[in-house]
């Protein structure tokens, strides 16, 4: 592990630690049935906050709504307990490192879990997209019966030829892919001589020469 990565994991354990033991200050200076009440009106009050960022957010900026609630209601409950441990003086400072430390420990003997890469709602949505318009595609291609002549079917095998050298994109290619795959069955189940004459020349791009002479 990296130092400055090593670094960051420490400091955010001891930061951890800390507000853990203003939190547990915070519920003995309050009162449990106080504290809770605080906790969970700040939770109810950040939750469709969070909840509202995170569905308008193109890149989700957190993984969990009811979490970032969490967190804001322990470090409120954290803002009262550590003005208790500074009053306590060298004694509450004391409390807040020693749990520091204690987080330090567990977070460096517990192993590092391999990070998961969430993908943003916008990739979502694009994947969703892409796989509707190829279902959509394969559809259309599946109900065509082919009712082109070989003339026009060679016409069409150049038109996709050109439109192939020119640029595509993944959705065109994918649909002149199947376009030209139907050709290439038409032409070797209408002409079978002329297809394998016009696959040894190296298929060129206009076959009409070579399926329209027989």
């Amino acid at each position: 592990m990296h130092r400055s990565a090593l670094v960051r994991r420490m400091g955010v354990a001891a930061g951890l630690g800390i507000g853990t033991a203003g939190a547990l200050c915070g519920v003995l200076l309050l009162g449990p049935l106080a504290a809770s009440i605080l906790l969970a009106v700040v939770f109810l009050l950040v939750w469709p906050l969070a909840a509202v960022v995170r569905h308008v957010a193109d890149e989700e900026p957190y993984g969990s709504s009811a979490v970032i609630a969490a967190a804001c209601a322990a470090a409120v409950l954290c803002l009262p307990g550590l003005v208790r441990l500074l009053a306590w003086g060298a004694l509450g400072i004391a409390a807040a490192l020693l749990l520091a430390g204690l987080f330090i420990v567990i977070d460096l003997v517990v192993p590092d879990r391999p990070p998961r890469r969430r993908r943003s709602r916008k990739q979502r949505r694009l994947e969703r997209l892409t796989e509707a318009q190829f279902d959509e595609d394969e559809r259309l291609i599946e109900s065509l019966q082919c009712p082109l002549s070989i003339e026009e079917l060679c016409g069409v095998w150049s038109d996709t030829a050109m439109q192939l050298s020119k640029g595509a994109g993944l959705r065109d290619r994918q649909a002149v892919a199947e376009v030209r795959r139907i050709c290439l069955d038409e032409f070797e189940r209408r002409n079978p001589e002329g297809f394998h004459r016009w696959l040894d020349a190296g298929a060129p791009a206009n076959p009409s020469r070579y399926l329209l002479g027989n």
